[in-house]
């Protein structure tokens, strides 16, 4: 199920920025040549761009019903819920801890619970995935460690849990120094290099579309001034950079590099934070509070949260 709903989470995510980078092409190739046509004075211009016009509004309209971003929302939710309790079953963390009479059962029931609700807005298991690789993000069981066997890993040994693995059950035999280091290796700073390298790179394409929406709304200004002192009256570009601006604004949003980074950014000082609280001083009957604590930290319902207030 997580890698599934992975490869589905990365096609929809991919559908839905080239459906928005399509429409804001089209809207600012119609703008040009509109432009071109009041230069020219051309009927053909005007006809090109009259129909671009058209395709923007066609493009939009099958962005809406094909609901590419909350589907992959969706499934990026659901893989991330599948990973997280995962983990959770292996370290005996969170609801999963060492008195449980029943953790595969206790499992499958907190899966249907956490899943229910993505039902309710129209998410469905994928069948398979789209054949879409995952990203370095989303494995759950890391292949650099040795106590992983290839051939098995990702294999369920009880049909009536399907979604528990070999692997899983072999990390939960183990000692709680083993689940401890193991968690915290494969898990804590895995995410920690992530995160912190997500935020680094949603800071750099921040600066770059902020500068250039900057650059084409000043050059905007400076057309407008132009033109009204009488300089280059034979060209209006003031309404070109404007739309190009606009369009740079636009897809800033879509992709949310600012919101995302500074989220990102909180979340790996969260995760140092409890990285240190869970090397140092978490005894073994608080450290399932503590691992639920750490995985909070990883919901993306978490991560969207904290980017409303970096927006």
């Amino acid at each position: 199920m997580f890698r599934s709903n992975d490869e589905w989470a990365l096609n929809r995510q991919s559908e839905a920025f080239r459906a928005t980078m399509a429409e804001l092409a089209l809207l600012l190739v119609a703008t040009v040549c509109a432009t071109l046509a009041d230069h020219f004075n051309s009927h053909v211009l005007t006809g090109l761009s009259a129909l671009l016009y058209g395709l923007t509004v066609v493009t939009g309209v099958v962005i809406q019903r094909r609901r590419a971003r909350a589907h992959w929302q969706a499934h990026r939710d659901a893989a991330e819920t599948v990973k997280s309790l995962a983990w959770q079953y292996m370290v005996h963390g969170g609801p999963f801890d060492p008195g449980v009479p029943d953790p595969d059962g206790l499992f499958n029931q907190q899966l249907e619970e956490r899943l229910r609700a993505l039902r309710r807005i129209g998410w469905q298991e994928p069948a398979h995935g789209p054949g879409a690789a995952p990203d370095t993000n989303t494995a759950p069981v890391p292949a650099r460690n040795t106590l992983w066997d290839p051939a098995s890993r990702h294999e369920p040994d009880d049909p009536r849990h399907p979604q528990i693995t070999r692997a899983m059950r072999a990390v939960r035999d183990k000692p709680f120094a083993v689940r401890k280091d193991i968690y915290l290796r494969d898990r804590v700073l895995d995410q920690l290099g992530w995160y912190g390298g997500r935020a680094v790179q949603a800071r750099r394409s921040a600066a770059v579309w902020s500068s250039l929406t900057a650059l084409l709304t000043l050059l905007a200004l400076v057309a407008a001034v132009a033109r009204s002192a009488g300089i280059a009256s034979g060209w209006d570009l003031s309404g070109l950079l404007a739309a190009s601006a606009a369009t740079g604004v636009a897809w800033l949003e879509t992709r949310r590099h600012h919101p995302l980074s500074y989220a990102h950014a909180l979340v790996r000082e969260g995760l140092e934070t409890q990285r240190a609280v869970l090397t140092r001083s978490v005894p073994e009957e608080l450290w399932p509070q503590a691992v639920a604590d750490t995985e909070h930290l990883m919901l993306p319902q978490h991560t969207d949260w904290l980017a409303r207030f970096g927006g």
